[in-house]
Protein backbone atom coordinates (compact mmCIF):
# COMPACT_ATOMS: atom_id res chain seq x y z
CA UNK A 1 0.00 0.00 0.00
CA UNK A 2 1.15 3.35 -0.68
CA UNK A 3 0.82 6.44 1.40
CA UNK A 4 1.63 10.03 0.77
CA UNK A 5 3.43 12.44 3.14
CA UNK A 6 2.66 16.05 2.81
CA UNK A 7 4.08 18.57 4.51
CA UNK A 8 1.76 21.64 5.54
CA UNK A 9 2.67 25.10 7.33
CA UNK A 10 0.84 25.12 10.69
CA UNK A 11 -1.60 28.05 9.88
CA UNK A 12 -5.61 27.79 9.61
CA UNK A 13 -6.47 26.32 6.25
CA UNK A 14 -3.38 24.48 5.32
CA UNK A 15 -4.71 21.25 5.78
CA UNK A 16 -7.91 22.36 3.92
CA UNK A 17 -5.97 23.29 0.81
CA UNK A 18 -4.96 19.63 0.90
CA UNK A 19 -8.08 17.94 1.11
CA UNK A 20 -9.39 20.44 -1.49
CA UNK A 21 -7.83 19.76 -3.94
CA UNK A 22 -7.81 15.67 -3.74
CA UNK A 23 -11.65 16.52 -3.68
CA UNK A 24 -11.58 18.63 -6.95
CA UNK A 25 -9.30 15.76 -8.73
CA UNK A 26 -12.12 12.85 -7.35
CA UNK A 27 -9.13 11.28 -5.16
CA UNK A 28 -10.85 9.48 -2.25
CA UNK A 29 -8.99 10.28 1.12
CA UNK A 30 -9.28 6.35 3.23
CA UNK A 31 -6.98 7.44 6.09
CA UNK A 32 -5.51 10.85 7.07
CA UNK A 33 -3.01 11.50 10.25
CA UNK A 34 -1.10 14.50 11.09
CA UNK A 35 1.79 15.27 13.36
CA UNK A 36 3.02 18.44 13.68
CA UNK A 37 6.36 21.11 15.37
CA UNK A 38 5.82 24.64 15.77
CA UNK A 39 5.99 25.58 11.97
CA UNK A 40 4.90 22.71 9.81
CA UNK A 41 3.02 19.62 10.00
CA UNK A 42 3.21 16.13 8.26
CA UNK A 43 -0.04 15.27 7.26
CA UNK A 44 0.17 11.16 6.16
CA UNK A 45 -3.01 10.17 4.25
CA UNK A 46 -4.12 6.97 2.32
CA UNK A 47 -5.88 7.06 -0.97
CA UNK A 48 -7.86 5.66 -4.08
CA UNK A 49 -5.35 7.16 -5.96
CA UNK A 50 -1.57 7.76 -4.92
CA UNK A 51 0.23 8.43 -7.72
CA UNK A 52 -2.39 11.34 -9.24
CA UNK A 53 -3.20 12.08 -5.81
CA UNK A 54 1.01 12.48 -5.66
CA UNK A 55 1.36 14.33 -8.86
CA UNK A 56 -1.04 17.07 -8.40
CA UNK A 57 0.04 17.92 -4.58
CA UNK A 58 3.93 18.33 -6.35
CA UNK A 59 2.36 20.09 -8.88
CA UNK A 60 0.40 22.53 -6.49
CA UNK A 61 3.99 23.02 -4.93
CA UNK A 62 3.68 20.82 -1.82
CA UNK A 63 6.68 19.33 -0.20
CA UNK A 64 5.37 15.72 -0.73
CA UNK A 65 6.45 12.03 -0.52
CA UNK A 66 5.16 8.79 -1.82
CA UNK A 67 6.01 5.74 0.39
CA UNK A 68 5.26 1.88 0.92
CA UNK A 69 3.92 0.94 4.30
CA UNK A 70 1.89 -2.31 5.43
CA UNK A 71 -1.59 -2.12 6.50
CA UNK A 72 -2.71 -5.00 8.59
CA UNK A 73 -6.21 -6.18 9.04
CA UNK A 74 -6.60 -6.83 12.58
CA UNK A 75 -9.40 -8.43 14.68
CA UNK A 76 -11.81 -6.31 16.64
CA UNK A 77 -11.01 -7.51 19.90
CA UNK A 78 -8.68 -6.94 22.97
CA UNK A 79 -5.31 -7.88 22.27
CA UNK A 80 -5.09 -7.99 18.66
CA UNK A 81 -2.58 -5.16 18.33
CA UNK A 82 -0.61 -6.45 20.74
CA UNK A 83 -0.09 -9.75 19.20
CA UNK A 84 0.57 -7.78 15.98
CA UNK A 85 3.65 -5.58 18.04
CA UNK A 86 4.58 -9.22 19.47
CA UNK A 87 5.07 -10.23 15.87
CA UNK A 88 7.00 -7.57 15.04
CA UNK A 89 9.42 -7.46 18.30
CA UNK A 90 10.06 -11.19 17.54
CA UNK A 91 11.16 -10.78 14.72
CA UNK A 92 13.41 -7.73 15.10
CA UNK A 93 11.67 -5.27 12.98
CA UNK A 94 11.40 -1.64 14.60
CA UNK A 95 8.57 0.48 13.65
CA UNK A 96 9.09 4.17 12.62
CA UNK A 97 5.25 5.11 12.96
CA UNK A 98 1.80 3.70 12.97
CA UNK A 99 -1.61 4.96 12.62
CA UNK A 100 -4.74 3.22 12.49
CA UNK A 101 -8.26 3.29 10.13
CA UNK A 102 -11.51 1.60 9.21
CA UNK A 103 -13.21 0.83 6.06
CA UNK A 104 -16.76 0.33 6.22
CA UNK A 105 -17.45 -2.07 4.04
CA UNK A 106 -14.84 -4.28 6.01
CA UNK A 107 -15.49 -3.10 9.56
CA UNK A 108 -12.11 -4.37 11.11
CA UNK A 109 -9.49 -2.00 11.79
CA UNK A 110 -6.50 -1.68 9.63
CA UNK A 111 -2.90 -0.83 11.34
CA UNK A 112 -1.14 1.28 8.63
CA UNK A 113 2.80 0.62 9.55
CA UNK A 114 6.11 2.18 8.37
CA UNK A 115 9.32 -0.32 9.47
CA UNK A 116 12.83 -1.00 9.15
CA UNK A 117 12.13 -3.84 6.98
CA UNK A 118 9.25 -4.16 4.97
CA UNK A 119 9.62 -7.82 3.08
CA UNK A 120 10.56 -9.45 6.16
CA UNK A 121 7.36 -7.71 8.58
CA UNK A 122 4.92 -8.62 5.72
CA UNK A 123 6.40 -12.50 5.79
CA UNK A 124 6.61 -12.39 9.83
CA UNK A 125 3.01 -11.24 9.92
CA UNK A 126 1.72 -13.26 7.09
CA UNK A 127 3.49 -16.23 8.58
CA UNK A 128 1.40 -15.93 11.54
CA UNK A 129 -1.98 -15.77 9.79
CA UNK A 130 -2.44 -11.89 9.57
CA UNK A 131 -3.91 -10.34 6.85
CA UNK A 132 -1.60 -8.00 4.78
CA UNK A 133 -4.55 -5.43 2.82
CA UNK A 134 -3.72 -3.35 -0.29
Amino acid sequence: MKQLSVFVENKVGSLAQVTGALKTAGINLRAISSFDSPSYGILRIVVDQPEKAWQLLHGQKFAVKLTEVIAVELQDRPGALDDMLTILTEANISINYIYSFVLQEQAAPLMVLHVSDMKKAEQALEAAGMHIAG
